[in-house]
């Protein structure tokens, strides 16, 4: 064996001593390099247990279940003939679905008086029956049923209504029906102002003859507070104030009610503007008055005329001129259908030719006055539609537009101060529209209706 120095000495080129590889120094990186080289080879063999010990992941299936179908909605109307039975045999109900749907909707109405254009609403499975039903039952109510397993389930709801107050004024060029309209105008319905025509009319009845007062150039402005459906038709209307010039002079009408009374119209001094009797039992034109000798259309003779006709079309409403008692109602010769009512201070009237009698008007029933007691019609001895009216004092015949006739009480002291202050605040309603004023060539008589 051969030792050898371990001093360092010049290398085989001369370089030098050679120094030492294995230092302190790399002996510490040589260890390092060790340990992370076993934890490599560790977490590698851990990895490859795991996966040998771990159990198969089954495949995760995604499942799309389809949605229901949505309801579908569908309208029917009551057609003239038709029953609600026939509505819901038509739908695919059974006969004894049609029967408990039947007797659910008899809680609250009498089926049969359903009427022409009732809408149905039924809501159901596409091609399957109805499962909820929406039925009107009136104007202003709504039924809605809705099936269960032990029956069908019922409630009633009251359709909302909502209150506005409208302001109108016309001009009138050839009758009130035809007047000029402005103010807000938009806000009316097809026909209502119709309707306001008539109610203007029974307003003034005794101070104004629509048939024969008004003129060109009349005019009038109004504030109504009218109950409005959904649907924009009125449920509900009545004058707030109302302000008419009739041949120069201009009167206002102011509604008030008594306590436990009747909403009546006086003037700004309290007067009131109904008379015992109205004018005129319809607001239409005068087409024969009344007269000594007349010539008959139908009998082609000349003969007393002891009343006046009123030309107005075939339904109209007849109204009772004044309070009394009823002591005829039915056919009576060639008056046709006729109601004669008795009044006070021995007076009587009659209202001929009529369409119908109103349900109730019997002898011996009690009537109001502006109480609605028939419709026009041409029974009787008569060439087409019109009101034969007749005005009887002591039996005999009277003409009422000749006749002074008093005007009913007037407001009472005791109640001056409380009208007084709507009055102030129904006239300053009135200040929203203005009262139409006549060109010089719009003043006159109006023409005829």
């Amino acid at each position: 064996m051969r030792f050898t120095d371990a001093r360092p000495g010049p290398d085989r080129q001369g370089r030098g001593p050679r120094k030492p590889w294995f230092t302190p120094a790399n002996r510490y990186v040589v260890s390092t390099m060790a340990v992370a080289a076993l934890l490599v080879v560790g977490l590698g063999l851990r990895s490859m247990l795991r996966s040998r010990t771990r159990p198969e992941v089954e495949h995760i299936r995604t499942v799309f279940v389809p949605a229901p179908p949505p309801p579908v909605t569908v309208y029917d109307t009551l057609r003239s003939g038709e029953t609600l039975a026939e509505v819901l045999d038509g739908r695919g109900f059974s006969p004894l679905q049609i029967h408990e749907l039947i007797e659910v909707v008899r809680e609250y109405k009498n089926p049969r008086t359903f009427r022409p254009g009732v809408v149905f609403r039924l809501t159901g499975p596409p091609g399957g029956r109805a499962e909820q039903i929406l039925l009107q039952l009136n104007e202003d109510s709504l039924l809605a049923l809705e099936a269960r397993d032990d029956g069908w389930e019922s409630d009633v709801s009251t359709v909302p209504i909502r209150v506005d107050t409208l302001l109108l004024a016309g001009l009138i060029e050839s009758s009130l029906w035809y007047a000029d309209l402005s103010g807000e105008t938009d806000l009316l319905g097809d026909g209502e102002f119709q309707e306001y025509v008539y109610d203007l009319a029974d307003v003034f009845a005794w101070k104004v003859d629509f048939t024969r007062d008004i003129r060109r150039g009349d005019a009038f402005r109004v504030a109504i507070e009218r109950e409005l459906r959904p649907d924009g038709t009125v449920r509900t209307r009545r004058f707030l104030s109302i302000e008419l010039r009739n041949r120069g002079r201009v009167m206002s009408a102011i509604p008030f009610t008594r306590p436990g009374g009747q909403r009546h119209y006086f003037d700004v001094e309290g007067e009131a503007l109904r008379g015992v009797f109205l004018r005129y039992p319809v607001p239409y034109r005068i087409t024969s008055g009344f007269s000594n000798r007349r010539y008959h259309p139908v009998l082609r003779q000349y003969r007393a005329h002891r009343g006046t006709d009123y030309g107005a079309p075939h339904g109209t409403s007849v109204k009772a001129t004044a309070t009394g008692t009823v002591t005829r109602a039915g056919t009576w010769g060639n008056y046709g259908r006729m109601v004669e009512v008795r009044h006070t201070h021995g007076i009587s009237t009659r209202y001929a030719h009529l369409s119908s009698i109103a349900a109730g008007i019997r002898p011996g029933a009690r009537v109001d006055q502006g109480q609605v007691i028939g419709r026009v019609g041409s029974t009787g001895l008569a060439t087409g539609p019109h009101l034969h009216y007749e005005f009887l004092q002591n039996g005999g015949h009277r003409n009422p537009s000749s006749m002074n006739l008093p005007s009913a009480p007037a407001l009472e002291d005791e109640y001056m101060t409380e009208f007084q202050v709507g009055r102030d605040a129904a006239l300053e309603l009135l200040a929203g529209v203005a009262l139409p004023t006549p060109t010089s060539d719009l003043v006159g008589p109006a023409a005829a209706d």
